[in-house]
């Protein structure tokens, strides 16, 4: 019988949603970005936000394109947009 309890706790785990969790990236074109202390600004606004795994900006004409790693359980496209948004600079996503 002490099989039951383990079985019941991995039931739980299962349907919490905590499997369901993965990680996703976005790249998103970040505009006004157009000096050297852009970037850092982008890449911190976005590192803030709780769930992002791992950000890379690098800087192209007038804008900036983020490529975002976060947990999809944690963190949605729409609140990476508006972090970036809130620092100054809108961002949308790369299709």
């Amino acid at each position: 019988m002490k099989i039951l309890p383990l079985v019941a706790l991995t039931a739980v785990l299962f349907s919490s949603g905590v499997a369901l969790a993965a990680e996703r990236t976005v790249t998103l074109n970040v505009a006004n970005a157009t000096c050297e202390l852009c970037g850092p600004i982008v890449k911190r606004s976005l590192t803030r936000v709780s769930g992002v795994l791992d950000v890379q900006v690098s800087e192209a004409d007038g804008a900036a394109i983020a490529k975002v790693r976060y947990e999809d359980s944690r963190t949605n496209v729409p609140a990476l947009i508006t972090a970036t948004t809130n620092a100054g600079y809108p961002s949308r996503v790369v299709q």
